[in-house]
């Protein structure tokens, strides 16, 4: 597996082009802020466990279906025991390196990737785009820059979103349970047995109001769950994010993305201990399969030539 290793400003990321071209670690100091890997096979094997994997579209689409503006996407059926299709196809793509550079108090890498009629996905998602990645590393930490741009005659439906894994813990010699995950979630987005909504939405139950409060343990239950979005607090100031915080040290970890992602997914891996991932998402599960309008689906839509760019940042103190 192809790694570029960038430093800057106190922070060390590495990145895969080849893999997605996702973020596959980040530390500042001491701190591992990403779920770690040993073995290049494992990010190969599970790309959706480490770091920042690009979902595109995100989640699940009911048989892998929908028929958009009279045109129909087929995406492959990858989840079968629930016929679904999981996670689009960008995390598993290369991505085209268009340049990278570092000193000591900035580094950046942009990263390309060109959707047309010549990719093997075009069969079924038609439509031709351009993905553009830039990364930079600062003082400030992590900076993420997706900018997304259609290029087919007409408009382009999408799902954009991040499978964004952290360690837990992410300070070295400390406990999960030492942790303190704070995200801004509104309501609770009931799901069936198929993992696709039902319709119905629900008031956050007492432990869930946790994540919008003082904190939740990232391991009290087995998460698997989705969520609207609702900004929280954080040092008196609206804050549409992740907070992870190690009680025992006083180390934060803080993950701000744009207000464009109107959902969030939360899995902890079976409470498996190591990680939690933390997922922004523009579009409810399923979304171009919802009969709601699309400001409360999140269905993106492009008209020809338009671009839309989301940002995010991932920064420790």
């Amino acid at each position: 597996m192809l790694t570029i290793t960038l430093q800057a400003g106190g922070y060390e990321a590495t990145f895969a082009p080849a893999n997605g071209g996702a973020c596959i670690s980040l530390q500042k100091g001491d701190l591992h802020l990403f779920h770690q890997w040993s073995k290049s096979e494992e990010v190969e094997a599970h790309p959706t466990s480490y770091g920042l994997p690009c979902l595109f579209p995100p989640n699940r689409i009911d048989g892998g279906r929908f028929v958009f503006e009279g045109v129909e996407s087929a995406l492959p059926v990858n989840e079968p025991d629930r016929n679904n299709s999981l996670h689009g196809f960008l995390h598993k793509r290369p991505w085209q390196v268009e340049g990278y550079f570092e000193d000591e108090d900035m580094a950046e890498i942009h990263m390309v990737f060109e959707g047309d009629r010549d990719t093997d996905f075009y069969a079924y998602y038609p439509y031709e785009f351009e993905a553009e990645l830039i990364y930079r590393l600062d003082k400030e930490g992590l900076h993420q820059e997706v900018r997304l741009t259609n290029y087919s005659e007409g408009d382009m439906p999408y799902g954009l979103g991040w499978h964004t894994a952290f360690a837990v813990p992410f300070v070295e010699g400390a406990r999960a349970e030492d942790t303190k995950v704070r995200v801004s979630i509104g309501k609770r987005v009931i799901l069936n047995d198929r993992a696709l909504p039902t319709g119905e939405l629900r008031p956050l139950s007492e432990e869930e109001e946790k994540f919008r409060g003082a904190g939740q343990s990232p391991v009290y239950a087995d998460m698997d769950d989705h969520f609207t979005a609702e900004p929280i607090e954080v040092n008196g100031q609206p804050f549409h994010g992740a907070v992870l915080e190690d009680l025992a040290s006083g180390h934060t970890l803080y993950y701000r993305v744009d207000d464009f992602y109107k959902h969030w997914m939360i899995w902890n891996c079976h409470q498996e201990g190591s990680f939690i991932c933390i997922e922004p998402q523009n579009w409810r599960v399923n979304a171009p399969n919802l009969e709601l309008p699309r400001e409360e689906s999140g269905l993106g839509v492009l008209g020809s030539q338009e671009t839309v760019t989301v940002r995010a940042d991932v920064y420790a103190e």
